[in-house]
């Protein structure tokens, strides 16, 4: 076990300080929960599934879990809610996600990076939810998902991104990396989606046909 020469009533301060991390964590993240299911109503899809990004999940089934890196152990600091599929027309479907990265800072120079001293500042760094859509035909095998590449290369992207990948050029996947600082009330997230569906809807990008309901 690893130790620092602290004395008791340091450790009692510092154990104060991580009890108000986690009362806070928890305000964020119900927060982020009820966001993302206003988005997803909001979109007209019918799917809430979660998976964590950035680290790897913990399992049952791997009898030992000694080993995993601390991030292991963190879920939402990236996480993806999964929103669903809808029909484009009768030849394709898209998917959609919305993405949950709590600190860009693991990001910077457009990978992943474990090692906190290596991250910018907290003042440098941003709290940001990534829109993920992909578009298919219905002959195509898979999306080609690829969600922790998609984060790495898009999360610290300002602008909405839309592109066909060189592998699978049958696809076409739009990105929208907004800071959370922007979802302040119900007219700002509306605002903000009505942004990306006028992106993905123009025939020279996704040409989808998302509509935000009433």
């Amino acid at each position: 076990m690893e130790t620092n020469q602290l004395t008791e009533d340091q450790l009692k301060d510092a154990f104060c300080e991580v009890r108000k991390a986690h009362r806070l964590i928890y305000e964020y993240q119900r927060r982020m929960k009820y966001l993302s299911i206003y988005i997803r109503n909001k979109l007209g899809f019918n799917a809430f599934e979660g998976y964590k990004r950035f680290s790897n999940a913990l399992s049952n089934r791997d009898g030992n879990n000694a080993d995993k890196s601390s991030w292991d152990w963190m879920y939402t600091y990236v996480f993806e809610y999964w929103l669903g599929y809808q029909n484009v027309d009768k030849n394709k479907r898209l998917g959609l996600s919305v993405i949950q990265v709590s600190d860009t800072g693991c990001y910077v120079g457009g990978k992943r990076n474990y090692r906190i001293g290596k991250f910018p500042s907290v003042e440098e760094s941003d709290s940001r939810l990534m829109f993920y859509l992909v578009v298919r035909p219905n002959t195509a095998k898979n999306m080609d998902w690829r969600a922790d590449e998609i984060i790495e290369q898009y999360i610290l992207k300002d602008e909405p991104q839309c592109f066909r990948p060189e592998s699978r050029p049958e696809l076409v996947k739009v990105t929208y990396s907004v800071p959370l600082s922007r979802f302040t009330d119900e007219t700002q997230t509306i605002k903000i989606l009505r942004e990306f569906v006028d992106f993905c809807n123009k025939k020279e990008n996704a040409g989808t046909n998302l509509k935000i309901q009433e």
